[in-house]
């Protein structure tokens, strides 16, 4: 289009240049060479378009995370509140004990409650792309997604109790749907342990040569919660195993956020395959 307007607003003067016998071939490709693209740009462009090694495929929204964060901070100030200045108060004005109790459940109740119901919530979930998949042909991406190999990793990010985030890193091949929690939780990590391997059935094999097991849970670093346990060893820290990242709560600004509707149902429909697929010698 460029070419087009420059040659119908110079066309007098290339006719001028005809009659005096200047080579037009030459003025055409000036102004084809300053309309078309240099090969850096696009190389640029394609480094562009290709898709990162961890993509966002489900984000909880902003103004949900922030409105949980605020709620557990604000429940462990009430916990600390009640229990640990209002509480010794009526012990030491020698109130009756049941107001001394009614008065310590008032910190602890909603503490527990909100902890339990809201250590599933998910807010981010990145999942992390071999080289071959990060082609920026998106039919290629949709194909891996759909046929996603079980040992491909999901980093799950969560909140803790003060609303840090939590990040536990999770193969495919061990999700498993699950409705628990007042349907909260939709799927959990079906690893029992952090110190061995889900146990299996003796001689079972798994429903497709392409669904391999997982690599073994010893291989999976821990760094972050070892090099903790080793700092203080009387303190246990349990990882999260149950998530909560319903495919209708995703944000509507995640451009990838259909690669978490997929990677749900294949994990649903494999887990329904599994039953009848996985048999003994």
């Amino acid at each position: 289009m460029i070419i087009v307007l420059a040659v119908a607003l110079h066309l007098e003067d290339l006719l001028l240049l005809d009659a005096l016998g200047s080579p037009l071939p030459t003025t055409i490709t000036l102004f084809y060479i300053y309309a078309s693209p240099s090969p850096t740009t696009k190389a640029k462009d394609r480094c562009l378009r290709e898709i990162p090694e961890r993509i966002l495929i489900f984000h909880a929204g902003t103004p949900r995370t922030t409105f949980l964060a605020c709620l557990k901070v604000t429940t462990l100030f009430g916990l600390a509140f009640f229990t640990f200045l209002v509480a010794p108060a009526y012990i030491a004005a020698d109130k009756p004990l049941l107001h001394t109790v009614a008065i310590v459940a008032c910190g602890i109740v909603p503490f527990s409650v909100i902890a339990y119901t809201s250590s599933p919530f998910v807010v981010f979930i990145h999942l992390r792309l071999p080289a071959f998949a990060r082609h920026p042909d998106p039919e290629l991406l949709r194909r891996f997604v759909r046929n996603i190999p079980a040992g491909t990793k999901l980093d799950i990010t969560t909140m803790n109790l003060v609303g840090r985030p939590r990040v536990t890193s999770v193969p495919v091949g061990d999700i498993v749907p699950a409705h628990e929690r007042f349907r909260i939780v939709n799927f959990i990590d079906s690893r029992q342990s952090v110190l061995a391997p889900p146990a299996m059935a003796p001689g079972a094999r798994y429903p497709s040569s392409r669904i391999a097991p997982a690599p073994p849970v010893t291989q999976r670093p821990q760094t972050k919660l070892v090099a903790f346990s080793s700092k203080f060893p009387w303190i246990h820290l349990r990882q999260t195993t149950r998530f909560g990242a319903p495919a209708g709560n995703n944000s509507r600004g995640v451009k990838d956020g259909w690669v978490w509707e997929e990677l749900l149902a294949v994990v649903e429909r494999r887990a329904a395959q599994q039953p009848q697929s996985i048999t003994t010698k």
